[in-house]
């Protein structure tokens, strides 16, 4: 089997992707570790368009994390018969067996390691698997596995190339794996119909949109205003809303005399009444200011909503409706923020186009 022929790369995970080995925890969870070489690995594959999956005989919440983290074109749990598995991965994928590699180090791995077009194993397989291997890792299990075949099949170091080309290719897998988790949650999509309506029902009653934030948060609040304000996709009237974050002699007033944490509360107190909605965004649901700004809008029954991250949060259980992205990455979260943000916008246009 010639090297170049390979097109995918199909591993088990215990034994490859971790050592093998389980750690039992305070309240026995399970504790085990992978090698971020083989996060990078998975990234270099696509680039050389080789597809990547993974065939387990585990099935549990670490082989769902896996699944998660490095979003495999094809995944199988709980699986025994894994040559069965990838003569399935051939007809769906139309991909011969003799150009997938599959790396394997137990006996549910051998007869997938002899039928692949090119069987790999790390160096602590048992020694049945070796025997049928087309070629034996330096490294063992958990060190790296995929990163040495990577490097094996091309003669180049992973972690060089991926800091200097593929460092997007890893963070556009991550944007992707939660945009997935958002894809199947229907609570999350419905909560965005309930605020959009909630903001189209205040605008045609007279009331306004607020939004206030912190750094990232605050240019999210300013953005979202504006789409609002001016257009987002169609010419319709123009919609009240407006970022509690642009008017510095305010802020600065604000800040100074009373403090930080009043900025925003202080200007819902001047500028809303019964009826308006105020959204707070903050990726840790803890800004000390949004809270305050939370409460203050409560006060004058107003509605709230707040747009936070997974964390158990303040805002998370403060607020009337919490738009909570299911990851802890700052990044991440407001990447998801301002997605959510245009899709209230384009929905609540829609609305008013309707009238």
């Amino acid at each position: 089997m010639k090297k170049g022929n390979i097109c995918a790369v199909v591993t088990d995970i215990d034994g490859v992707l971790t050592d093998g080995k389980l750690m039992l925890c305070d309240g026995a969870e399970n504790n085990k570790k992978i090698c971020f070489k083989d996060l990078d690995a998975v990234a270099l594959f696509r680039e050389k368009k080789i597809k990547f999956g993974i065939i387990s005989g585990e099935s549990d919440k670490f082989t769902d994390l896996i699944n998660q983290k490095m979003c495999p074109d094809f995944f199988y749990s709980g699986c025994k018969d894994k040559k069965k598995k990838l003569e399935e991965i051939s007809e769906n994928e139309g991909i011969e067996l003799s150009s997938i590699c599959y790396i394997g180090d137990g006996k549910y791995d051998m007869e997938a390691v002899k039928s692949a077009g090119m069987g790999v194993c790390p160096s602590d397989a048992i020694e049945e698997v070796k025997q049928v291997s087309d070629f034996v890792l330096e490294c063992k299990g958990g060190d790296g596995c995929l990163a040495s075949v990577y490097s094996w099949l091309f003669g180049e170091e992973t972690t060089a190339l991926y800091a200097e080309k593929d460092i997007l290719l890893r963070d556009f897998f991550d944007h992707k794996r939660v945009v997935d988790l958002i894809i199947r949650d229907c609570d999350f999509q419905n909560l965005i119909y309930v605020i959009a309506e909630a903001i189209c029902k205040s605008l045609k009653q007279g009331g306004q949109l607020l939004l206030c934030g912190n750094g990232g948060s605050a240019a999210d609040a300013q953005h979202i205003a504006t789409e609002l304000v001016s257009r987002f996709y169609c010419e319709r009237r123009a919609l009240n809303a407006e970022a509690l974050t642009t008017n510095t002699s305010v802020l600065t007033a604000i800040g100074n005399d009373y403090s930080y944490e009043k900025v925003f509360a202080r200007q819902v107190e001047a500028k809303g009444k019964p009826g308006d909605i105020l959204i707070g965004l903050s990726t840790s649901g803890e800004s000390g200011n949004v809270i305050e700004a939370i409460k203050s809008a409560k006060q004058l029954s107003m509605k709230t909503v707040v747009f936070t991250g997974k964390k158990d949060s303040t805002l998370k259980h403060l607020a009337d409706l919490a738009v909570v992205v299911p990851t802890e990455d700052t990044p991440r979260i407001q990447e998801i923020h301002i997605l959510v943000g245009h899709v209230i916008c384009e929905l609540v246009e829609r609305m008013f186009m309707k009238e």
